[in-house]
């Protein structure tokens, strides 16, 4: 992976490791990051002036694909909401960012793309040490661990993003090589970050406006929260912007899957520190694994 992929990114999981620390202090419903969508939207909504002449072009497949990649961000709000009112931020993170990684490179084996050993071996890293550090003392490595309501919208909140990657980096391979829209890779990625953003605010609202205790969620919105919210969607916005562009750095999106796990230690840090969760030997053990596997990732990419 190159430098530039490497700072991106980085930068990125920073800020994502923020913003989910903001959403977890709010006890977030889907109405929470409706908002947050909804700012990252209107943040974005420029750049489809900007980049109007290109939109006539955009394929018709591209425009499935953006539906979705929207349902697929919609269900991991949605789930990502109902994983941190039900458990801490150490734990539910953690396993919302490892399994993407298992499951990205699985798909990727799949259709005949190959890793080396040292790649290999980060990614199955990554995910260990996630497994580890939802642990609260390692004899208690047991199904009861896992199998709860906490963590099982963590699952399916990681199984939202591992859609959404996979869609994202296909939508994008097929913009960035349009030569009639007449825009660059990044003008491409800026496009299509606008549209996704849309979209997702769409499918959002129609499952806020459909659930009851959402709507409930939304007309009880205090001003704390919709500035958290709006801020929420503001750091959404520029974390997956740069993971978008780093794409175009790097020869397979599972190497980006992977090295974005560098948010786990600084969502862990800031659980630890901010929320005053127990920093458990398996956390910790988990954490230093994690760190392991995206050297290996990093350095073989």
């Amino acid at each position: 992976m190159s430098i530039t992929a490497v700072l991106l990114v980085s930068i990125s999981a920073g800020l994502h490791a923020l913003w989910n620390l903001v959403g977890k202090r709010h006890n977030p419903s889907a109405a929470f990051f409706l908002v947050s969508a909804t700012c990252a939207a209107l943040l974005t909504l420029p750049l489809l002036f900007v980049y109007r002449a290109a939109l006539s072009h955009v394929p018709p497949g591209v425009w499935g694909l953006l539906l979705a990649t929207g349902l697929c961000q919609a269900i991991y709000y949605v789930s990502l909401a109902g994983a941190y009112r039900r458990g801490e931020l150490s734990v539910a993170y953690p396993l919302v960012r490892a399994l993407p990684v298992l499951l990205i490179a699985l798909i990727s084996l799949g259709f005949g793309k190959s890793f080396t050993l040292p790649a290999s071996a980060g990614i199955l890293a990554v995910a260990g040490g996630c497994l580890l550090v939802p642990l609260p003392g390692f004899a208690e490595f047991n199904r009861r661990t896992y199998l709860n309501g906490g963590t099982g919208l963590a699952v399916l909140a990681a199984l939202g993003t591992t859609g959404y990657t996979l869609i994202d980096s296909q939508a994008l391979a097929i913009l960035r090589n349009l030569p009639a829209a007449g825009i660059s890779h990044t003008g491409a990625t800026l496009l299509f970050l606008a549209l996704e953003n849309l979209v997702t605010v769409l499918l959002l609202s129609g499952y806020v406006w459909l659930a009851a205790d959402e709507r409930r969620h939304w007309r009880d919105f205090r001003r704390s929260e919709w500035l958290a919210a709006a801020g929420t969607g503001a750091l959404i916005t520029a974390a997956y912007g740069l993971v978008l562009i780093a794409m175009s750095f790097v020869a397979n999106v599972s190497y980006i899957a992977a090295f974005r796990q560098l948010s786990i230690p600084l969502g862990a840090a800031l659980g630890f520190l901010v929320q005053k969760e127990p920093a458990t030997p398996p956390r910790l053990v988990g954490i230093g694994v994690l760190v392991l596997g995206l050297v290996l990732v990093a350095a073989a990419s």
